[in-house]
């Protein structure tokens, strides 16, 4: 990833765009839940969740562990844990839209509404995953923390950065000051599969609570 990829699609401008407010967020993915999955993975080669979900299988061995899946969207990121043979997966999501077609894998324990901008009211997870959510966002960064926060003493965070944020957001920089300022253990940085077909690849962060 040593530059920004330019892309085509009006969507993916769209979602790869600055200064977006969280309003801003809930409405580009009311009006994209039902094609979602048709397009991402099918246009743009969506496909980072598979990389994302075999490093944190990985990472957490027990397959009962209490799991969030933060930003689950439609639930592609919760059915590739199923996968792994996690059985108590928790979306949340900011879009109610979203969620409603998550219900639909019935590979969720719970699903409800999640703004990960602000603190989290939750009783702590033993792990929490966040695939497809961190890049241009919101949230960013400075909202790790409360993603930590939620986790278990000793629990993993695994979440992924899209490439094309990474550099344009100036991740780098903005991670390294929320890790030092919050005292943050991330233990892991490693390059993953991202969007295949526009050729984006994509950051993985693990991180101990």
């Amino acid at each position: 990833m040593s530059k920004i990829r330019q892309v085509d699609s009006d969507t993916l401008k769209n979602v790869y765009s600055k200064n977006r407010t969280v309003e801003d967020q809930r409405e580009i993915y009311r009006k994209w839940a039902e094609t979602y999955d048709a397009e991402t993975t099918g246009d743009f080669g969506w496909m980072g969740f598979k990389p994302a979900a075999e490093a944190f299988a990985q990472r957490v061995s027990d397959r009962t562990n209490r799991v969030m899946d933060a930003g689950c969207g439609t639930g592609l990121s919760g059915m590739a844990l199923a996968e792994h043979g996690y059985s108590n997966i928790h979306g949340r999501d900011l879009s109610p839209e979203m969620l409603a077609v998550a219900n639909k894998t019935g590979v969720y324990a719970s699903l409800e509404e999640a703004d990960l901008t602000v603190p989290l009211d939750e009783e702590p997870f033993d792990a929490v995953f966040a695939c497809g959510v961190f890049g241009y966002g919101p949230p960013h960064a400075e909202h790790i923390p409360h993603l930590i926060d939620i986790t278990k003493p000793g629990g993993k965070i695994i979440l992924t950065v899209n490439g094309n944020g990474w550099l344009d957001m100036d991740w780098e920089n903005r991670l390294s000051a929320v890790v030092d300022q919050h005292a943050l253990e991330l233990k892991e940085l490693l390059d993953i599969e991202y969007l295949e077909k526009e050729q984006i690849g994509g950051k993985l962060l693990v991180f101990k609570a």
